[in-house]
């Protein structure tokens, strides 16, 4: 855990970048650069078939195969999505581009932002070529290497020098990483950096903003450590006996202890499996499992953590220390189970791995406590609640007093032990349209009392939400933003059942049959899309809803994704309406005489349409949905 307490604790962390790719206009003749010197012909060939351009609807980078059948690596940050709410989600449509121009589809299989590291799959139907690897444990100053990058829409580039660093550990990541002199630019992330053999020593990761020959590149036994969580559970999974940090036995620390070998424990959460197995702040640490740890330099610190933290969770562990002043100290050893350290908070370099639960009406996201929440930002232990992860600058959240990093502890005189509780909570309290919902927060050790005062832009109006019969990952988030702005919502499905939520264990309840819908009274008729939302074309229920709704002018027709397509197939006649909806059917809607624009959110009428392709764009759908009731 020492890693993490050095991410805390570092002051000066040089302006670095993720190398990501800069999009050019395409040279239709470009000059292709001469190879150089100091790199083999023979081994560029051998290397030029593994090296990949990867590219999707937010950026790309670059990418190496490291299996015939089609497996990949590159960057987390390459791969991630662009969504801040759900920082594990990859970008959604990726394509990868071979050496010879030829495109695939890739599946991200999972990734981690620190280490950086992502695996990709790709099915070809033919057998590529892999890399080689080299034993990034067994680098030395000075070697020669080389790297590969192809930005996005530009050929792809060799640059050459040496490894200038072999144990940099003060860019504030988990691992320590190696520095090179070869040019690292846009576009290199992802990529290889090879050595003179054309073997793989790391993957190129980070660049210096403003500043020459400093680029940064991941170990590759680092990156290999990680493959198999990554392909079999979607993220890296840390194993430890948490929770306590360590140090580094620098020469005057050893000195002033009277010691020459060990890790000193310099924190232990009390209360944590740590401190129920006895260890404590000030042991020294001399060895895990019978084997002699050590460690004299950071590098050697994060090094040995690193061993540790790749074992099976599940197994025991035997810790030894030294206990006591010099001259009087115990030998003590004390047994524990590695554990699965859950998904993580941001930190340093780390983006984080836990989901943000936001209302964008109130400017408020919130995500779940973790003991890390505890010890980052000094809150104390016997606090519960939900962390605050974002506050938006003259929101309902902000003219509350809220600040990120706050807690949330109790909602209206709630006792708030979970998110989950939390969200049940404050909807309660949207949807009872209170005009202040009252709130307890710590912030760090002090308590205070504040309160929620909602806008409510659609008070008395109420929304009918048409549903699948199949989970619609889209309901909760509209849902909760339409409470938010004081709408009364109801909730439709075929059937009248309830809507999966496994996240909180319970269904969300229908309070109609889609037959009944026809016949309630809304200001708004909203259908989701989601799964099975397709099943809503051939549905009389559905389609005669959507031509009342229509028909009556006082009333506004909302549409998600393929449920936008509704509006087309209800008439006998042309639509006369312009609408937007998922580029995969818009050429059904065309075909039909529709006025197809592509825009994400179109509003005609009484009808808003939108592609519902990311969750900011949903947002911006509701507000417009919000603004049309007003009229």
């Amino acid at each position: 855990m020492s890693r993490l307490l050095f991410v805390l604790l570092c002051l000066a962390t040089p302006a670095l970048l993720p190398a990501q790719p800069l999009i050019f206009p395409l040279d239709d003749n470009p000059v292709q650069p001469a190879p150089p010197p100091d790199i083999p012909q023979s081994v560029i060939e051998k290397v030029d078939a593994s090296v990949v351009s990867i590219q999707h609807e937010h950026a790309g980078g670059t990418g190496f195969i490291i299996s015939k059948d089609g497996y990949l690596l590159t960057n987390g940050h390459v791969v991630r999505g662009d969504d801040a709410e759900q920082p594990m989600q990859p970008a959604e449509h990726i394509t990868v581009i071979l050496h010879d121009d030829r495109k695939f589809p890739a599946q991200v299989l999972g990734f981690s932002m620190d280490p950086d590291v992502a695996v990709l799959k790709i099915n070809t139907g033919f057998d590529l070529r892999p890399v080689e690897f080299a034993d990034s444990r067994e680098v030395s100053v000075g070697q020669r290497c080389f790297a590969v990058g192809t930005p996005v829409g530009l050929k792809r580039t060799f640059t050459s020098g040496i490894l200038s660093n072999i144990e940099r550990t003060d860019l504030a990541t988990e691992t320590v990483v190696f520095q090179t002199d070869a040019a690292i630019n846009s576009g290199n992330s992802g990529g290889p950096l090879f050595d003179r053999q054309g073997r793989v020593l790391g993957i190129n990761t980070y660049a210096s903003r403003g500043r020459n020959n400093l680029g940064f590149t991941l170990p590759i036994h680092v990156a290999l450590d990680m493959v198999d969580d990554l392909k079999t559970r979607g993220r890296f999974v840390r194993s430890l006996l948490p929770l306590y940090f360590t140090s580094e036995l620098y020469d005057e620390l050893a000195r002033t202890l009277g010691v020459e070998e060990g890790v000193l424990i310099t924190y232990v959460l009390k209360g944590s499996s740590a401190y129920e197995s006895g260890l404590r702040a000030g042991d020294i640490l001399v060895e895990i499992n019978g084997d002699p740890v050590s460690a004299r330099t950071r590098a050697d610190l994060l090094d040995l953590e690193w061993n540790y933290t790749v074992m099976e969770a599940g197994e025991p562990i035997r810790l030894t220390v030294l206990r006591g002043a010099p001259g009087d100290r115990e030998r003590l050893s004390f047994e524990g189970i590695l554990e699965e350290l859950p998904p993580m908070p941001a930190f340093g370099r780390h983006a984080g791995e836990l989901n943000e639960h936001r209302y964008a009406t109130l400017g408020l996201g919130v995500e779940k406590l973790v003991e890390l929440h505890h010890i980052i930002h000094e809150i104390p232990v016997d606090t519960d609640g939900v962390f605050v992860k974002t506050v938006r600058e003259g929101s309902v959240a902000s003219r509350a007093d809220l600040e990120p990093r706050d807690v949330i502890t109790r909602v209206n005189d709630r006792a708030i032990p979970d998110l989950e509780t939390f969200r049940a909570a404050l909807d309660e309290a949207l949807a009872a349209g209170e005009p202040v919902i009252e709130l307890e927060v710590v912030r760090r050790k002090i308590r205070l009392r504040t309160g929620l005062a909602p806008d409510y832009l659609m008070k008395n109006r109420t929304v009918l939400l048409i549903v699948p019969a199949e989970r619609s990952e889209d309901v909760d988030l509209m849902r909760r933003e339409l409470l938010a702005k004081g709408a009364t919502v109801r909730i439709a499905t075929p059937g009248g059942v309830g809507i999966p939520r496994p996240e909180l264990g319970v269904p969300l309840e229908a309070d109609l049959t889609l037959e009944e819908a026809r016949d309630a009274d809304a200001d708004v008729v909203l259908f989701a899309g989601g799964e099975g939302a397709g099943a809503f074309r051939d549905n009389p229920a559905a389609l005669g809803l959507v031509r009342t709704v229509l028909n009556d002018e006082k009333r506004t027709l909302a549409a998600v994704g393929p449920s936008a397509l509704l509006p087309v197939l209800a008439g006998e006649e042309k639509l006369d309406r312009k609408l937007t909806l998922p580029r995969g059917i818009s050429g059904e809607a065309v075909a039909r005489g529709a006025t197809y624009t592509g825009k994400d959110v179109e509003s005609d009428g009484n009808l808003i349409t939108t592609t519902g392709r990311e969750r900011s764009v949903l947002r911006e759908f509701l507000q417009t949905v919000a603004g049309a009731g007003l009229r």
